[in-house]
Protein backbone atom coordinates (compact mmCIF):
# COMPACT_ATOMS: atom_id res chain seq x y z
CA UNK A 1 0.00 0.00 0.00
CA UNK A 2 2.43 2.15 0.69
CA UNK A 3 4.13 1.73 -3.05
CA UNK A 4 0.46 3.02 -4.33
CA UNK A 5 0.52 5.96 -1.68
CA UNK A 6 3.72 7.48 -3.28
CA UNK A 7 2.35 7.50 -6.33
CA UNK A 8 -0.63 9.66 -5.25
CA UNK A 9 -0.66 12.55 -3.44
CA UNK A 10 -1.81 11.78 -0.10
CA UNK A 11 -3.20 14.81 1.25
CA UNK A 12 -5.36 14.86 -1.87
CA UNK A 13 -6.53 11.17 -1.14
CA UNK A 14 -7.09 11.66 2.67
CA UNK A 15 -8.97 15.34 1.37
CA UNK A 16 -11.40 13.30 -1.45
CA UNK A 17 -12.21 10.82 1.31
CA UNK A 18 -12.97 13.37 3.63
CA UNK A 19 -15.52 14.97 1.06
CA UNK A 20 -16.66 11.63 0.17
CA UNK A 21 -17.33 10.49 3.39
CA UNK A 22 -19.14 14.09 4.01
CA UNK A 23 -21.78 13.48 1.16
CA UNK A 24 -22.34 9.83 2.65
CA UNK A 25 -23.30 11.14 5.80
CA UNK A 26 -25.43 14.20 3.80
CA UNK A 27 -26.94 11.13 2.18
CA UNK A 28 -27.72 8.86 5.15
CA UNK A 29 -29.77 12.27 7.35
CA UNK A 30 -31.96 13.08 3.73
CA UNK A 31 -33.22 9.45 4.23
CA UNK A 32 -36.66 9.95 5.56
CA UNK A 33 -37.08 6.90 6.56
CA UNK A 34 -34.54 4.81 8.31
CA UNK A 35 -35.12 1.66 8.55
CA UNK A 36 -35.36 -0.08 12.08
CA UNK A 37 -32.62 -2.31 14.13
CA UNK A 38 -33.01 -5.61 14.32
CA UNK A 39 -34.57 -7.22 17.66
CA UNK A 40 -31.69 -9.08 18.36
CA UNK A 41 -31.85 -8.85 22.38
CA UNK A 42 -34.59 -11.17 21.95
CA UNK A 43 -33.00 -13.88 19.90
CA UNK A 44 -32.25 -16.47 22.48
CA UNK A 45 -28.29 -16.50 21.70
CA UNK A 46 -27.75 -13.13 22.87
CA UNK A 47 -29.54 -13.52 25.55
CA UNK A 48 -27.38 -16.39 26.46
CA UNK A 49 -24.06 -14.69 25.89
CA UNK A 50 -25.17 -11.61 28.25
CA UNK A 51 -26.49 -14.77 30.97
CA UNK A 52 -22.79 -15.75 30.43
CA UNK A 53 -21.40 -12.76 31.53
CA UNK A 54 -23.06 -11.80 34.69
CA UNK A 55 -22.42 -15.64 35.63
CA UNK A 56 -19.03 -14.11 35.09
CA UNK A 57 -19.80 -11.50 37.57
CA UNK A 58 -19.58 -9.13 34.40
CA UNK A 59 -23.20 -8.02 34.79
CA UNK A 60 -21.67 -4.42 33.58
CA UNK A 61 -21.28 -5.92 29.91
CA UNK A 62 -24.94 -6.56 30.07
CA UNK A 63 -25.86 -3.16 31.08
CA UNK A 64 -23.47 -1.81 28.13
CA UNK A 65 -25.13 -3.43 25.55
CA UNK A 66 -28.89 -2.94 27.02
CA UNK A 67 -27.84 0.82 27.05
CA UNK A 68 -25.91 0.75 23.74
CA UNK A 69 -28.95 -1.50 22.14
CA UNK A 70 -31.66 1.02 23.71
CA UNK A 71 -29.41 4.09 22.59
CA UNK A 72 -28.16 2.50 18.64
CA UNK A 73 -28.80 5.38 17.13
CA UNK A 74 -26.49 7.24 19.15
CA UNK A 75 -24.06 4.43 18.72
CA UNK A 76 -24.51 5.11 14.64
CA UNK A 77 -23.84 8.65 15.36
CA UNK A 78 -20.84 8.84 17.47
CA UNK A 79 -19.17 5.54 15.06
CA UNK A 80 -19.99 7.23 11.41
CA UNK A 81 -18.51 10.25 12.70
CA UNK A 82 -15.56 8.53 14.33
CA UNK A 83 -14.92 7.48 11.28
CA UNK A 84 -15.25 11.53 9.91
CA UNK A 85 -13.16 12.57 12.61
CA UNK A 86 -10.47 10.04 11.45
CA UNK A 87 -10.56 10.76 7.59
CA UNK A 88 -10.58 15.05 9.01
CA UNK A 89 -7.37 14.29 11.24
CA UNK A 90 -5.59 12.18 8.20
CA UNK A 91 -5.99 15.32 5.61
CA UNK A 92 -5.01 17.79 8.04
CA UNK A 93 -1.66 15.72 9.05
CA UNK A 94 -0.74 14.99 5.53
CA UNK A 95 -1.36 18.29 4.35
CA UNK A 96 1.52 20.31 3.24
CA UNK A 97 0.49 23.02 5.14
CA UNK A 98 2.46 23.68 8.50
CA UNK A 99 -0.59 25.33 10.13
CA UNK A 100 -3.14 22.41 9.10
CA UNK A 101 -0.70 19.99 10.04
CA UNK A 102 0.75 21.23 13.69
CA UNK A 103 -3.35 21.95 14.67
CA UNK A 104 -4.67 18.72 13.48
CA UNK A 105 -6.77 18.03 15.79
CA UNK A 106 -8.13 21.59 16.19
CA UNK A 107 -9.40 21.56 12.50
CA UNK A 108 -10.52 18.68 12.53
CA UNK A 109 -12.51 19.34 15.37
CA UNK A 110 -14.15 22.45 14.12
CA UNK A 111 -14.48 21.26 10.94
CA UNK A 112 -15.99 18.08 12.05
CA UNK A 113 -18.16 20.04 14.91
CA UNK A 114 -19.08 22.36 12.61
CA UNK A 115 -20.48 20.09 9.68
CA UNK A 116 -22.60 18.07 12.62
CA UNK A 117 -24.33 20.90 13.66
CA UNK A 118 -24.99 21.79 10.19
CA UNK A 119 -26.38 18.20 9.25
CA UNK A 120 -28.49 18.22 12.24
CA UNK A 121 -30.01 21.51 10.59
CA UNK A 122 -30.42 19.84 7.78
CA UNK A 123 -32.18 16.87 9.22
CA UNK A 124 -34.91 19.16 10.35
CA UNK A 125 -35.67 19.72 7.08
CA UNK A 126 -36.09 16.18 6.23
CA UNK A 127 -39.86 14.69 6.26
CA UNK A 128 -39.54 12.21 9.54
CA UNK A 129 -36.40 13.19 10.69
CA UNK A 130 -35.42 15.65 13.43
CA UNK A 131 -32.34 16.95 14.52
CA UNK A 132 -31.60 16.61 17.95
CA UNK A 133 -28.84 17.68 20.63
CA UNK A 134 -28.07 14.47 21.74
CA UNK A 135 -27.58 13.23 18.36
CA UNK A 136 -24.79 16.39 17.97
CA UNK A 137 -23.24 15.42 21.29
CA UNK A 138 -22.92 11.55 20.15
CA UNK A 139 -21.29 13.17 16.82
CA UNK A 140 -18.96 15.20 19.04
CA UNK A 141 -18.28 12.21 21.06
CA UNK A 142 -17.26 10.11 18.17
CA UNK A 143 -15.15 13.44 16.94
CA UNK A 144 -13.56 13.70 20.27
CA UNK A 145 -12.58 10.06 20.55
CA UNK A 146 -11.46 9.90 16.52
CA UNK A 147 -9.25 12.71 17.62
CA UNK A 148 -7.53 11.12 20.90
CA UNK A 149 -6.59 7.57 19.40
CA UNK A 150 -5.55 8.45 15.60
CA UNK A 151 -2.80 10.80 16.31
CA UNK A 152 -1.78 8.62 19.49
CA UNK A 153 -2.02 5.63 16.64
CA UNK A 154 0.56 7.47 14.73
CA UNK A 155 2.63 8.94 17.34
CA UNK A 156 3.06 5.16 18.97
CA UNK A 157 4.04 4.01 14.72
CA UNK A 158 6.56 6.39 14.98
CA UNK A 159 8.19 5.28 18.72
CA UNK A 160 7.86 2.04 17.43
CA UNK A 161 9.19 2.30 14.08
CA UNK A 162 12.10 4.43 15.85
CA UNK A 163 13.01 1.81 18.29
CA UNK A 164 13.11 -0.81 15.49
CA UNK A 165 15.25 1.60 13.07
CA UNK A 166 17.84 2.38 15.78
CA UNK A 167 21.14 1.24 15.18
CA UNK A 168 22.49 -1.00 18.12
CA UNK A 169 24.78 0.70 20.12
CA UNK A 170 28.37 -0.33 19.56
Amino acid sequence: MVKYLRVINIFKFFLSLSILYAIFIFYLSSQSVISRHIDLIEKQYILDILSFFEGLGLGVITEISIYAYSNYDKLLHFCLYTGFGIVLYLTMHFSSNAKLQKYAVLFAFIIGVSYAITDEIHQTYVPGRSGTIADLMADTAGLVFSLIITPGLIHLKSIINERIHKSPAK
